[in-house]
């Protein structure tokens, strides 16, 4: 019976007409046409409903293995790993060489955004290259289409075109990396700029690398090399840092805001000396050669008091209101000194600055402080 029960449905199979044998339009309706529509609008909701489900799963198990990777960078081992476990979490997505390329895309932006460059990152992304068998070409083009997702993002297109001219060794897929090119030329202004900006941090990168060897290194480190720098950049890199102590990137900026800020009070402190040494209070000149009265000096508390008081730079005649105070230039960085009720004389509508010749506008006060 089971035979011929089987043999009944093969009959359907071999001759699909003798379902509708017999039958009429209403029936065929009724018994075939509508359950085989309501079946194919269950079955395309529930296969919606789970590749949907399947691909968010998949995107952020490819957003978790990017991040690892640039955790783990210089860690060939752990890179490895982090990707043999992605292939096994996403293996309903197909192909290998499908998981490669989609788990790159999210690298190359992970990478330039979250990874400092260092000959470590360098050597990691071409190690990368080859454990997810991606070639130049291949990369070239995921590096454009990621940059071009993040169209305002200067430190990523930045970074990429950095990594790609130290990594691809094929020309053709230097080329595919113009519309980069292209894009942060037309940011930074022209070509030599964009040089110099991918020069200044292949050294930046390289001055991190000779201050973390520190003191005990007697020669130059590695990493030069990889960064696309020669052996004279490394070498006047490398007695830079000998001179200031070793310093990293972070601690030179310190440094240099220190320095800045010393600079300033002093330039302050000097203008208002100078300012002194010049005026008395009634705004007249003082002969270095005479001696003057202690009453009729200028006083520091004074100085500032008239300069709070002084109101806006400009006035409505264009002069300063201002009083007792040194103004600088712009251009240049000369700096004038003004005495009390002596603006409209030394700071005209017409002045020029005597140095460079920048009109008055170029000039900006100066916050002196005893």
């Amino acid at each position: 019976e089971a035979r011929k029960a089987s043999g009944g449905m093969m009959r359907y199979v071999k001759n699909p007409l003798l379902l509708v044998k017999g039958k009429d339009f209403s029936d065929i309706t009724l018994t075939i046409i509508i359950p085989a529509i309501l079946s194919f609008v269950v079955i395309k909701k529930v296969a919606t409903v789970v590749g949907t489900k399947l691909g968010d799963v998949a995107d952020n198990r490819y957003e978790e293995a990017a991040s690892k990777i640039a955790y783990h960078t210089g860690d060939f081992e752990e890179m490895e790993a982090v990707f043999k476990d992605l292939k096994k979490q996403v293996w309903f997505q197909g192909a290998p060489s499908y998981i490669s390329n989609e788990l790159f895309k999210r690298i190359a932006v992970a990478y330039c955004d979250k990874q400092k460059v260092s000959p470590k990152s360098v050597s990691s992304l071409a190690y990368l290259l080859t454990l997810l068998n991606i070639d130049d070409d291949e990369a070239a083009e995921m590096f454009v289409e990621a940059a071009m997702q993040n169209p305002n993002s200067v430190s990523i297109m930045g970074t990429m075109l950095f990594y790609s001219d130290r990594i691809f060794k094929d020309k053709s897929a230097k080329k595919k990396m113009k519309p980069i090119v292209k894009k942060l030329t037309q940011m930074y202004g022209d070509m030599d700029m964009l040089q110099t900006m991918q020069t200044d941090m292949a050294q930046s990168a390289y001055r991190d690398v000779v201050a973390a060897a520190g003191p005990e290194a007697t020669k130059l480190p590695e990493g030069w090399k990889i960064l696309g720098l020669d052996k004279e950049q490394a070498t006047a890199i490398f007695e830079e840092q000998q001179e200031i102590g070793f310093l990293d990137a972070r601690e030179m900026l310190d440094r240099d805001e220190v320095l800045d800020a010393q600079r300033k009070e002093q330039l302050e402190k000097d203008a208002l000396q100078r300012l002194k040494d010049s005026f008395d209070k009634d705004g007249n000149i003082i002969d270095p050669d005479a001696e003057i009265d202690e009453d009729k000096k200028l006083d520091f508390d004074e100085i500032k008091k008239n300069q709070m008081k002084g109101g806006s730079d400009d006035g409505e005649n264009g002069e300063d209101k201002g009083v007792g105070r040194a103004k600088e230039c712009q251009k240049c960085g000369y700096v004038l000194f003004i005495a009390p009720g002596r603006e409209s004389k030394f700071f005209s509508p017409s002045f020029q600055c005597p140095q460079c010749g920048a009109p008055k506008r170029q000039f900006a006060s100066i916050d002196v402080e005893g």
